[in-house]
């Protein structure tokens, strides 16, 4: 909005102020009106807020901006914001930042609340009741977040005061809902009723400033919370048949907004306590299915935070499914977990994507920088930027696909889809942990799916993965291995016995064993079987693969390229003098191989050979640290290669092997969604991706790698049974026989 603009408006706000006093630049920032319905948004107390030009130059001309795109930019805008100094219009940014983006907020609560207590500190003595009292409801909520309820039930107690003595009858019903809220909470279920009952009274005497004839998204928000805190309240206390009439009330009201997931997962709840357990398993798919409708859409952090308030509604809808005896349905639900992202375009990037491609290119020469400087603050602080720049990059090929193109799979057709997709001699794994502690195996194969419990606990299983990692770590005796192993693999014995690729995926720390090396008939499991890891089993549904863009299988014999790095001129590390001997094999398979050695293997040069080849063998040293997954990388000629570059590549090849410790360490989200370097390979469209979640020794890598490329360059040998025949040739070399060794070189990918 222009300057001429603002001077026009009606009401003048405190950013109309902050300009008039601050010596802004003028094309730093521009105002983003977003309507009087705004306001019954509890986190607004303008409506409007700031965006950074720079911000809109990377998104690029005619992007659509998405709810989540518009909140995410109110996020960018905070920090050049503060740099002014702690305004009003600096306290009305943050809390629209805040509020608008929940899953960055709590990813991390102590700055949560330093920034709600920064916004609440802009307000006072300034008169601005109404926003002081806004600003508590966002303090409670950080409060909340460090767990400090009792502190939180005072700042919402100051700011429901606050909002009745200004008549902000919406800021006040949305402090009775985060009242009832954090009463429910600590057990306080009879007040929690109150509050949300006191809060129902007020929303009856507001008409819901409507556009396009639907009430404002924050009146229906708070609408549905209100309805879905009495409902719980009821059910707790032990009111049944009251809260069914709750119920009722909920489904009547016409203010409760279009998105019915917490209907939806209430009435769930309820029809569990009711024992009406096939109702129960409707409502709660239909939760599940409302909830995760836009997920090929959403970030990465909305994503996540949708799945981190889900596993309630996600445990209860897969127990009641096993419970009236459906366990392709309780797959289904899993597989519905999986996050995907948006299809990226075959063919040279549109130029609607320049800006932010150019934008990543900048930022990995940033990220260089804080590398090499081992600066790990400036390295976290680049992987957010790297996650925005992924989220502007995915919504805006979202939108050139114009959003509606695919319509998303919902719970029932992933439980059809998945049996058909496991193949004769197939078998997928699916290991989920249940509300009662127990460890329950969904086994797909042969076009059903069937349920098993392994005999220990889930915890007491759980707890063996760490000292299994140690063993192989330390190549010290295996024995948490093998216990851990024989009981993961017992519940599905007799399927495995006529299987000869198996895909398994865990949530947990189970997702960190090695399940190829878990003993099977006395013998690791990769002897009777190809062992494939798997994020999730929704990458085994059509849907799975449409997010991959690796290019078609051709029948001549692969392109094959070799990149690798001995020592970096810009760390100071030890050569890696098996390099050049693995060159020599990748070169001994396939003569015709493309070879980037030492100088030569730059990042723009492996990049564009991303995009091109089909199979990439990647050498060096990497690095990886769960604080700042998407800065792992792999150290080139002249500078590291970044798992945020990576996932933006057009096409991928179909398998990459990455030769570097701990290369395939990730980072991974509830549902099987990664953050890594290896993950990122994934996300780009590898089919399988080798590489090792720890350190590997070299003359293992050099055995390993020689009988891999030359299994690859047999005529029609496929890539699963290529690496497998590795595996199982350091099993039979004593040098090599530890799990430690061999067991390094993990598969990951899908069909």
């Amino acid at each position: 909005m222009s300057g001429e603009a603002r001077e026009t408006r009606e009401t003048r706000t405190v950013f109309d102020e902050f300009f008039a006093s601050a010596d802004v630049g003028e094309d730093e920032f521009v105002t983003l009106d977003l309507g009087a319905d705004s306001l019954t948004l509890p986190f607004m107390v303008e409506p409007v807020f700031l965006i950074p030009m720079s911000y809109l130059h990377d998104l690029g001309v005619g992007s659509a901006m998405s709810f989540d795109l518009v909140f995410a930019a109110a996020w960018e805008a905070v920090d050049p914001l503060g740099r002014y100094g702690p305004t009003p219009a600096f306290g009305a940014q943050v809390l629209a930042a805040l509020g608008g983006n929940p899953q960055r907020a709590d990813a991390d609560s102590r700055r949560h609340l330093r920034l709600a207590l920064t916004a609440l500190g802009t307000f006072r003595g300034k008169g601005l009741r109404r926003h002081e009292g806004r600003a508590y409801l966002e303090l409670g909520r950080a409060l909340e977040r460090c767990r400090r309820n009792a502190d939180a039930l005072s700042a919402y107690e100051r700011g429901r005061a606050l909002l009745e003595e200004e008549g902000d009858r919406h800021g006040l019903r949305a402090a009775h809902a985060r009242l009832a809220l954090v009463m429910g909470s600590i057990g306080l279920y009879e007040q929690s009723l109150l509050h949300a009952e006191a809060g129902q009274r007020i929303g009856r005497g507001l008409a819901p400033a409507a556009s396009a004839g639907r009430p404002a998204l924050g009146h229906a928000h708070i609408t549905a919370t209100l309805h879905f805190r009495r409902v719980r309240a009821l059910m707790r206390i032990g009111f049944l048949d009251e809260a069914e009439s709750a119920l009722d009330d909920w489904h009547r009201d016409p203010d409760g907004g279009t998105d019915r997931y917490e209907l939806l997962a209430t009435t769930g709840e309820l029809r569990l306590l009711q024992e009406r357990n096939a109702e129960a398993v409707e409502a709660l798919v239909g939760a599940v299915d409302a909830r995760f409708a836009d997920a090929g859409t959403a970030s990465l952090p909305v994503r996540t935070h949708y799945l981190e308030n889900s596993v309630e509604l996600f445990g209860k809808a897969t127990g009641a499914a096993l419970h009236i005896g459906r366990p392709d349905l309780a797959a289904g639900l899993l597989a519905a977990m999986t996050g995907r992202r948006p299809r990226r375009p075959e063919g040279p990037a549109p130029a609607a994507l320049r800006p932010l491609d150019e934008e990543i290119r900048a930022l990995a020469l940033r990220a260089t920088r804080a590398a090499v400087a081992g600066d790990a603050g400036m390295l976290t602080v680049h992987d957010d930027r790297a996650r925005i720049l992924l989220e502007a990059r995915d919504a805006l090929l979202h939108g050139m696909r114009g959003g509606g193109e695919r319509t998303p799979l919902t719970v029932a057709d992933l439980t059809r889809a998945i049996p058909r997709a496991v193949g004769p001699g197939e078998l997928a794994l699916a290991y989920a942990r249940s509300s009662e502690n127990e460890l329950v195996v969904l086994a797909v194969a042969a076009g059903t799916v069937v349920s098993r419990k392994a005999e220990l606990p889930a915890d007491q299983l759980e707890k063996l993965v760490a000292p299994a990692i140690e063993e192989c770590l330390r190549r010290t005796e295996p024995v948490a291995v093998h216990r851990l192993g024989q009981a993961l693999l017992a519940p599905v014995a007799d399927l495995l016995a006529d299987a000869s690729r198996v895909f398994v995926t865990a949530q947990g720390p189970l997702a960190d064993f090695p399940f190829h090396a878990a003993p099977f008939r006395g013998r690791p499991l990769v002897h009777h079987a190809e062992v494939r890891s798997l994020p999730s089993l929704g990458l085994l549904a059509p849907a799975g693969a449409v997010a991959r863009s690796a290019r078609p299988r051709r029948p001549e014999a692969p392109r094959a390229l070799f990149a690798a790095v001995e020592h970096p001129s810009y760390e100071l590390l030890p050569p890696l003098a098996m390099l050049r001997t693995e060159a020599e094999a990748v070169r001994t398979a396939f003569p015709a191989a493309g070879v980037l050695h030492d100088e030569r293997a730059t990042a723009a040069a492996v990049l564009e050979a991303v995009e091109s080849c089909d199979v990439l063998h990647l050498a060096g040293h990497a690095a990886f640290a769960a604080e700042h997954p998407n800065m792992a990388r792999i150290l080139l000629a002249d500078r590291p290669l970044f798992a945020f570059e990576v996932a933006t590549a057009g096409a991928a090849p179909r398998l990459v092997n990455l030769s570097g410790c701990r290369a395939g360490a990730e980072r991974r989200h509830l549902g099987g969604e990664g953050e890594g370097l290896a993950a990122s390979f994934l996300a780009a469209g590898t089919e399988i991706v080798v590489a090792p979640p720890w350190p590997v020794r070299d003359d293992a890598a050099l055995a390993f790698n020689s009988v891999l490329y030359g299994e690859l360059a047999r005529p029609g040998r496929e890539v699963g049974a290529a690496v497998r025949s590795a595996q199982l040739a350091l099993v039979a070399d004593p040098r090599f026989a530890h799990p430690g060794l061999w067991g390094a070189f993990t598969v990951l990918g899908g069909l």
